[in-house]
């Protein structure tokens, strides 16, 4: 085949994929912040080095350029410059059933959606689908099936992530309809069809966590931030308060919704308060009370039974993150902590995640009031 063409021409064709990849690198450049995105970058930036390798050295061959995977990250630079609030690229995710990953090519929406983008010329994918592949290789109503299983085991905010498939070439309605019954929405790049958005998953209810209610009826949150404290980390906490308040925040996420929280933050926050608030903390924890529900704990769902405790997970945490799961409520903490540890074992829960403050009343005592 490579007789069909001359060595200029080659040249020629290889410089339009080198050409390809560079810009990619600088669509790319623009998301850099974004998981996965550098990963996609070292991997392009591999290609254009063997391609300028082959070129440089008058060996490039026809099937060098057909083969390049350049294809496939244009196909997916493209998709992901047309996506929302991109949160991973290249996203790996355990199949428990199946002891494998399955590797979500884009996660948009904030995670509501995931998107594998597939750039396979219409007689591939027409193998692809009948399992003409490979050894191995799964057909493309297989890998369906596996994404639709994977979003069901792995809900964002309590509801499965939307699964859509976008396409280089155009595709024959059979499959559509195919994958359509599946679980799956179809899309083809070449219609510069943006992504169809997930809503925002509008949940009623918050969980409070024990952080969350000290963080709310501090002193250093309702006012009285302009102090220097005989402990180092409290002196730096009222300076995050000073230059981004914690109230106004948690006010505006509170507005609208109901306030749950377990019996076990509420007397271990009481316990807490007993100790080391003042009397306008706990008259705030009061009148704080009066709008939240306190509810029993619940037992751990299965999928917190076989996270291990210890480090940053501790069992009351653990406990309160439970209930905030049962009653599919977002839970509002600054356990940063926690939750990247939990994650770390393959849990993801949703969260608000808020800086944190100390109850401060009682330490005004041995501190120091700034000028304002």
């Amino acid at each position: 085949m490579d007789n069909e063409y001359t060595l200029e021409e080659l040249a020629c064709l290889t410089q339009e994929k080198i050409d390809l990849g560079e810009k990619l690198l600088e669509d790319l450049a623009k998301l850099d912040s974004v998981d996965g995105v550098r990963k996609i970058s070292k991997k392009i930036s591999q290609e254009l080095k063997f391609l300028n390798k082959v070129k440089n050295t008058r060996t490039v061959s026809v099937n060098h350029i057909l083969c390049s995977n350049l294809t496939h990250f244009g196909c997916l630079v493209q998709c992901l410059l047309s996506c929302e609030n991109v949160t991973h690229v290249d996203y790996p995710l355990p199949l428990e059933e199946r002891g494998s990953k399955l590797r979500v090519d884009i996660v948009a929406d904030g995670g509501a959606t995931w998107i594998k983008v597939i750039a396979r010329n219409p007689k591939s994918l027409s193998d692809a689908v009948h399992g003409r592949t490979s050894y191995g290789s799964k057909s493309i109503l297989e890998q369906a099936e596996e994404y639709v299983e994977a979003a069901e085991s792995n809900p964002h905010m309590f509801k499965p992530p939307r699964v859509v498939f976008r396409f280089l070439s155009n595709i024959d309605d059979e499959l559509v309809t195919e994958l359509q019954q599946i679980g799956v929405i179809v899309l083809v790049l070449q219609t510069s069809q943006p992504v169809p958005r997930t809503e925002t998953a509008t949940v009623k209810s918050l969980n409070l966590d024990i952080t969350t209610l000290i963080a709310y009826v501090s002193a250093m949150t309702n006012g009285s931030a302009h102090w220097e404290y005989n402990e180092p980390l409290l002196t730096e906490q009222a300076r995050w308060e000073r230059e981004k308040p914690i109230k106004p925040l948690l006010e505006q996420y509170f507005h609208g919704k109901e306030l749950i929280c377990c019996e076990t933050a509420y007397s271990s926050f009481n316990e807490i308060l007993s100790i080391l608030g003042g009397p306008k903390e706990k008259s705030r924890a009061e009148e704080l009370f009066r709008k939240v529900r306190i509810l029993p704990d619940v037992p751990l769902p299965q999928e917190m039974k076989n996270i291990k405790v210890g480090g940053k997970i501790k069992p009351r945490s653990l406990q309160i993150f439970a209930f905030g799961l049962m009653h599919e409520a977002i839970t509002v903490t600054s356990n940063e902590g926690f939750v990247r540890a939990a994650r770390m074992q393959g849990l993801e829960v949703p969260v608000f995640l808020h800086d944190a403050r100390a109850l401060t009343e009682e330490k005004e005592q041995s501190g120091r009031l700034l000028d304002e």
